[in-house]
C-alpha cells in the first residue's frame, strides 16, 4: 500500500446501542483520512483534480469543430437488465444486523444489472471481470444501490495505488508498451512487491471464464456500514438449489444473455445477500481495497435474498425495461448515512461518480482566460516541432510525464493526454471531464498477496 500520510480516527470512536433491543458496541471512527481528517483528504483530491485540468489546457479539448464532446461512459453492456426483481431480508436476521430498511421479513422492489465491469462490449463468455448492480426500493425517496464484482479484491488498495496502475498503462497499445508500463513504469510509482500484487490481482480477475452469471458469486470489495453494526463487506453469491452452468460457449457473442434467457424461461434466479463483519484493522482492513475478508476470520452471514422471477428476456415488455435500466445511473453512495461506503477507494468513488453525474447535467470547467502569447514565424515552428516532439517522445518512454518537473510535464501534451483519457476524464478529444460537486452527507478465484 503507498504510504500517503494517512493518520488513523479511532480513538476518536463512539459507542452505540444497537438497533431491535439487543445492546451491543459499535464504532463510528474507523477509516484513515489523508492530511487526518475528511476535509485535508478532499483537498488533496482537489488539488490534484486542478491540477490535471491546468495542464490539460495545454492540449486541443475540442473535436476539430470548437464543440466539446461528451464522455464516454466505461461500463460494458449488460447481459440482464430487470425492473421485477425482490429483495427479501430472511426472518431470523440477526438482531445486531437489524438497522434501517433491514428488518426480519422485510420485501422491497428491485432493479437489477449484470455486465462486464472493465468496460468491454458485448456480452459473450469472453474471460473478463463481471458486475453485479442491485438498486433496492426501500420506500419514497430511499433507494440503496448495491454494485458488487466477480472477484473479491481489487488490484489497488488505495486510490493513488489506482491512479498508479492508470498512469502506468495510459497509452499502451502494443504488448511492448504494455509491458513497458507493467514491469518499469508501475514498480518505480508503487515499489515492486506492489506491482506484482497489482498485475496478479488483474490478471487472475479477468481471466475468469463464466458459465453463467446466474451461479457466479459477487463481492463489494469495499466495506459499508451497517448502522451502530459497523464496517462490513457483502457478497451476492447463488443461493442453494440452482443449475449449475453449462460448459460456456466462446463462439456465441450473446452467450451470457441467452443463458440467462434459457434460464428464467423456466424459473427464478436467486442469490443470495450476506455480510461479513468487521474485526480489526490487520483481517479485515477498512482502508485496503486489495486485502480479502477470509470466511475463516470473518464469518459470512445471510441476510437476505434477491430474486429475479421467471420471465421472457426476449419479448417486448422485458426489452423495454431493459432499456430502461441501461439509462440508470448505479452509485455505492445512492444510500442512507446508515449503510455509507468506507474507506479510501470508496470516497474516492464518490468524487468520481460525482463528477460523472455533474458531466451528464453538461457541466464543464469554466475556460481559462489566458492571455494570447505571440506566435512564433511559420518556418521556425516547423524547424522546432518536429526535434521537441521526438525528444519528449523518448523522454516518455523512460518516464512518465508526472514524474518528470513540472516545466518539463507540462511540454508533453500528448502523454497528459493519453493519461487523461486513460483516467476517464476526458474522452478521445480531450474534453474535460466536470468539477466535483462538494460532498453531501461457482469456483472462488485465488488472491495474490
Amino acid at each position: 500500500m503507498v504510504n500517503t500520510g494517512q493518520r488513523s480516527v479511532r480513538d476518536e470512536a463512539v459507542r452505540h446501542e444497537v438497533a431491535c433491543g439487543t445492546g451491543g458496541v459499535a464504532y463510528e471512527g474507523y477509516e484513515a483520512y489523508e492530511g487526518g481528517s475528511p476535509e485535508a483528504e478532499r483537498l488533496r483530491f482537489r488539488k490534484l483534480t486542478h491540477e490535471l485540468m491546468r495542464m490539460q489546457r495545454y492540449s486541443d479539448g475540442t473535436d476539430g469543430s470548437g464543440a466539446p464532446r461528451p464522455l464516454r461512459a466505461f461500463r460494458g453492456e449488460a447481459a440482464l437488465g430487470v425492473e421485477n426483481a425482490r429483495l427479501r431480508f430472511r426472518d431470523d436476521l440477526p438482531p445486531e444486523l437489524c438497522v434501517g430498511y433491514a428488518r426480519p421479513g422485510a420485501e422491497y422492489p428491485a432493479v437489477v444489472r449484470l455486465s462486464s465491469a472493465t468496460g468491454s462490449e458485448g456480452y459473450g463468455a469472453t474471460p473478463d471481470l463481471r458486475r453485479l448492480a442491485v438498486r433496492v426500493q426501500a420506500g419514497p425517496g430511499e433507494t440503496h444501490d448495491l454494485l458488487a464484482t466477480s472477484f473479491p479484491v481489487s488490484h489497488a488498495a488505495d486510490a493513488h495505488e489506482f491512479i498508479a496502475f492508470a498512469k502506468a498503462t495510459a497509452g499502451a497499445g502494443s504488448t511492448v508498451e504494455k509491458a513497458f508500463g507493467l514491469f518499469v513504469r508501475l514498480p518505480l510509482a508503487v515499489g515492486w512487491a506492489t506491482a506484482d500484487r497489482m498485475r496478479r490481482n488483474m490478471r487472475i480477475a479477468t481471466r475468469h471464464t463464466v458459465g453463467s452469471l446466474a451461479r457466479e458469486t459477487f463481492w463489494s470489495r469495499g466495506a459499508i456500514l451497517w448502522g451502530p453494526a459497523g464496517p462490513v463487506r457483502y457478497q451476492l453469491r447463488p443461493a442453494p438449489g440452482g443449475t449449475p452452468a453449462p460448459p460456456p460457449d466462446g463462439g456465441d457473442p450473446d452467450y451470457l444473455h441467452r443463458e440467462l434467457a434459457m434460464r428464467l424461461s423456466t424459473g427464478d434466479i436467486a442469490f443470495e445477500l450476506c455480510v461479513q463483519r468487521y474485526l480489526d484493522d490487520r483481517r479485515t482492513p477498512v482502508e485496503d481495497g486489495s486485502v480479502e475478508w477470509r470466511e475463516s476470520d470473518a464469518p459470512v452471514v445471510p441476510v437476505a435474498v434477491l430474486t429475479v422471477p421467471r420471465q421472457d428476456l426476449d419479448g417486448a415488455r422485458a426489452r423495454s425495461a431493459a432499456r430502461r435500466v441501461e439509462q440508470l445511473a448505479f452509485n455505492p453512495w445512492h444510500t442512507t448515512a446508515e449503510f455509507r461506503p468506507l474507506g479510501n477507494l470508496n470516497r474516492a468513488r464518490k468524487a468520481a461518480y460525482e463528477a460523472a453525474a455533474a458531466h451528464r447535467l453538461g457541466l464543464r470547467f469554466p475556460a481559462a482566460e489566458r492571455r494570447p502569447a505571440a506566435p512564433l514565424p511559420v518556418p521556425v515552428r516547423a524547424a522546432l516541432d518536429l526535434p521537441v516532439r521526438a525528444a519528449l517522445g523518448l523522454v516518455d518512454r523512460c518516464v512518465p510525464w508526472h514524474r518528470l518537473p513540472a516545466p518539463l510535464g507540462l511540454l508533453n501534451p500528448a502523454a497528459l493526454g493519453r493519461t487523461l483519457r486513460r483516467l476517464g476524464l476526458v474522452e478521445g478529444n480531450g474534453t474535460p471531464e466536470a468539477p466535483q460537486r462538494p460532498a453531501t452527507a461457482g469456483e472462488r478465484p485465488q488472491v495474490a498477496r
